[in-house]
């Protein structure tokens, strides 16, 4: 199927801990200069590294499969395969590239995250790649493909992209009354109402990692700020963070504490916690990321469903934008095979593997590849068909912003709990984004 985004980015991370690791052979040029043996075999063979975040057993059984599949297509390239869970990959990239087993190939998400290794000199330019191969260039969806791009260089690829929705558990939902999911954020409230009387919490809120509400706090800024002012905000451009709809939206999900719609352990409660409890009907509702939909379908068989999150009448920001970005791979600098780094980047975004991955993992494919139905889940394949007509994309806050004034604001949505209010967040925020831009 063709797969389309009607307009460009908007205001352009994730939970368990891991890490997995195969044996093998490798080296690059670590930061201080100093040389790790080169990976080149006597007959030919070279080894190059990859590191990626998905170390839960399905996933990896995934990237076994297809790295042997590899292996098998191109005997003179070996792949030693390390994976790590989200927080983790964060600050052990950052190590790793700096160091003798830096990897050839690594991950991270889209937006100041792939600045941040650009302005690191981390990152190779490889645009050439690119441009000598129209067809691959072509077989990406450009706008996922543009997130990559960085004062006119591509920087990374995309290979996969996840976007939210919210999962129920239909049960909760029958015993509570409730016959519809809800539309609009009033209905919504209402919705939670019913559920919190039947004596069942509402919504499944794990914030341990603050990134859970800072997804939150993405799809809210996007539906009451205006676009132009995100994009001034969010580039620093602008360093006032005044519009009162970002005020709004952390403390309506303070409301959703005071009212009892969401567990009382918020800070405490693991993501994985969280989902769980949607899972075992102690909870009726989790803002969850589509990649994750396979899971319901496990636990729950056909007891399970989505919507979109609610629209929020009457406000200044946009409608049916979604909530999302892509995960993207890049090629370190120093990499001393980074042709075959790229025929490997080649494979993980050919038909074969992609339609694999949305087969087997039900992650949303950055290609234009074509899908066979019946081998999809048919609430992935609903959800690739129906991001097609969104408007825009608001990326996730934590990769749009400098990482810097992300952390301040990520902190803000674990303080919004507590004894801080909206307004004081946000001033905090905007502080921060005055010194940063101060020092740039």
């Amino acid at each position: 199927m063709q797969r389309k985004w009607k307009k460009a980015v908007a205001a352009l991370t994730v939970a368990a801990l891991g890490m997995t690791t195969f044996a093998g052979c490798g080296g690059s040029t670590a930061s201080d200069g100093s040389q790790a043996a080169d990976t080149s075999a006597a007959d030919g063979q070279v080894t190059i590294k990859f590191v990626h975040k998905f170390p839960e057993d399905k996933r990896m059984q995934y990237f076994n499969d297809i790295v042997a599949e590899f292996e098998e297509k191109n005997p003179n390239i070996k792949v030693e395969m390390t994976s790590y869970g989200d927080e983790e990959i964060k600050d052990k990239t950052r190590v790793l590239l700096g160091s003798a087993d830096a990897p050839d190939i690594f991950f991270t998400w889209s937006g100041e995250r792939i600045t941040q290794y650009v302005d690191s000199g981390n990152a190779m330019d490889i645009s050439k790649y690119l441009e000598d191969d129209s067809a691959w260039k072509d077989s990406f969806n450009q706008t996922m493909l543009e997130t990559c791009n960085k004062n006119g260089s591509y920087w990374a690829i995309p290979w996969d992209y996840s976007s939210k929705e919210i999962v129920y558990n239909k049960q909760v939902f029958a015993n509570a009354g409730v016959t519809e999911t809800p539309k609009t954020w009033d209905e919504f409230l209402d919705v939670c109402e019913k559920i919190k009387a039947s004596g069942v919490t509402p919504i499944a809120l794990g914030n341990q990692y603050s990134w859970v509400v800072c997804h939150y706090i993405t799809t809210l800024n996007g539906k009451l700020v205006p676009q132009d002012t995100i994009q001034s905000n969010y580039s620093l451009e602008n360093t006032d963070f005044t519009d009162a709809g970002y005020a709004k939206a952390l403390d309506m999900m303070k409301e959703l504490l005071d009212k009892g719609y969401v567990n009382t352990d918020v800070n405490s409660c693991t993501w994985e916690m969280s989902e769980s409890m949607v899972q075992e009907g102690t909870a009726g509702m989790v803002y969850e990321e589509v990649q994750n939909l396979k899971a319901y379908d496990d636990k729950l068989g056909d007891d399970w469903g989505y919507f979109d999150f609610p629209e929020i009448e009457g406000e200044a920001g946009a409608s049916g934008y979604i909530t999302g970005g892509p995960d993207v791979f890049m090629v370190n600098a120093a990499s001393k095979h980074p042709d075959e780094a790229i025929t490997f980047l080649k494979w993980l975004t050919s038909d074969e593997v992609q339609a694999k991955m949305v087969y087997e993992l039900g992650f949303l494919p950055c290609t234009n590849v074509q899908l066979d139905a019946d081998k999809c889940m048919s609430e992935t394949l609903e959800i690739i068909n129906k991001n097609m007509d969104v408007p825009g994309i608001s990326e996730w806050l934590d990769c749009a912003l400098n990482q810097t004034v992300a952390d301040t604001y990520l902190i803000g949505c674990q303080t919004i709990f507590e004894d801080e209010n909206g307004e004081s967040i946000m001033k905090e925020v905007s502080e921060t984004a005055k010194e940063v831009a101060a020092d740039q």
